[in-house]
């Protein structure tokens, strides 16, 4: 072999086995080697802008795995599309403890799987990146969810199927196309414009002058109602001098009426022959002096009832001087309350 020949030969070989080289980083980085990892596909009913082929998968937020293709799939004859995503769980990442104590890998068997999904397993789609826009896809147990029977899922290319649920930005969406938006508009622009013609018809001037007279003959009720108040207040105030007054002198009378029955009984007592039938009548006497002494006296029910009645009245006439002292600030207090 000449020594052109064994350069090529040994460039031809160098060529070779960088290829072998860059081929080998390829594979170990595509995770071709790893391709025992078990794998899932997923049926999203929403947009799946955001979600791209090497996105991750969380389960209870810890990342498991990653999201290896993205599919397109139309049904023939109708005109609907699937979208199978197909998700890949790194083996070792999730264990299941099962009874007897042992572990098992978590996605690896059809039987732990198929209990997961009776208990609520399902999928939906995350925001990953809010400055991106990039999207993932959350596993998790959702004790609310409608019940699945796992012998109804159809596997995608041998990859055991898991059902999904929409997120709750994708449920409100949803909540907010159905509403019927256009029927509500209508409706409110026909009560605006009902409204504009009600407020059209009402004569403003007439309102205004209505409620001028109106605010005029409230103003001169209140006039009216505080010289009442005051006269109410001067005859409160001599019923309560009177009452005192009366009180004070039938007291004074009772106490005299009792001393002069005291003498009279100590007279009859002591002197002699004095009939039997006089004596009980002038006990009866101070017996009924003493029940008006008592009832009379200043700690007695009626006098303390009377009191009461009035302290009441006297307590009206105040309430009553206030509302007229507010009406004479405010006459509309009546209409607009006390605040307004």
């Amino acid at each position: 072999m000449t020594e052109r020949g064994t350069k090529t030969f040994i460039g031809a070989f160098v060529l070779g086995a960088l290829a072998l080289l860059v081929g080998l980083v390829i594979l170990l980085g595509s995770g071709t080697f790893s391709s025992r990892n078990p794998t899932f596909v997923l049926y999203f009913n929403t947009s799946l802008k955001g979600l791209t082929p090497g996105s991750p998968v969380y389960f209870k937020g810890i990342r498991i795995g990653r999201v290896s293709s993205i599919q397109i799939r139309p049904e023939v004859g109708t005109a609907r599309f699937q979208t199978p995503v197909v998700i890949e769980i790194e083996k070792e990442k999730a264990t299941a403890l099962l009874e007897n104590g042992s572990e098992k890998e978590l996605f690896d068997d059809p039987d732990i799987l198929n209990r997961l999904i009776r208990a609520g397993l399902r999928g939906k789609l995350g925001i990953s990146s809010i400055l991106t826009g990039q999207l993932c896809v959350e596993l998790d147990i959702f004790r609310n969810a409608e019940p699945v029977d796992p012998a109804s899922l159809t596997p995608y290319r041998d990859s055991p199927q898991i059902p999904t649920q929409l997120s709750s930005l994708d449920a409100a969406l949803n909540t907010l196309e159905d509403m019927p938006v256009q029927e509500i508009l209508l409706d409110v622009m026909g009560s605006l414009k009902n409204l504009t013609e009600q407020m059209r018809d009402i004569d403003a001037s007439g309102l205004v002058a209505s409620l001028r007279d109106t605010s005029d003959a409230v103003r001169n009720e209140v006039v009216a109602f505080g010289a009442l108040r005051r006269n109410a207040g001067n005859t409160l105030d001599s019923y309560a001098v009177l009452a005192e007054s009366l009180r004070k002198d039938v007291h004074a009378a009772l106490q005299s009426v009792n001393g002069v029955l005291k003498s009279v009984s100590s007279l009859a007592s002591a002197s002699e022959g004095v009939v039997t039938e006089a004596g009980d009548a002038m006990k009866g006497l101070r017996r009924t002096a003493d029940t008006a002494n008592s009832l009379f006296s200043e700690d007695s029910a009626p006098v303390l009832e009377f009191s009461q009645t009035m302290l009441s009245l006297r307590r009206a006439a105040e309430a009553l001087s206030e509302l007229a002292t507010l009406l004479e600030i405010k006459p509309n207090a009546l209409i607009f309350g006390r605040n307004n």
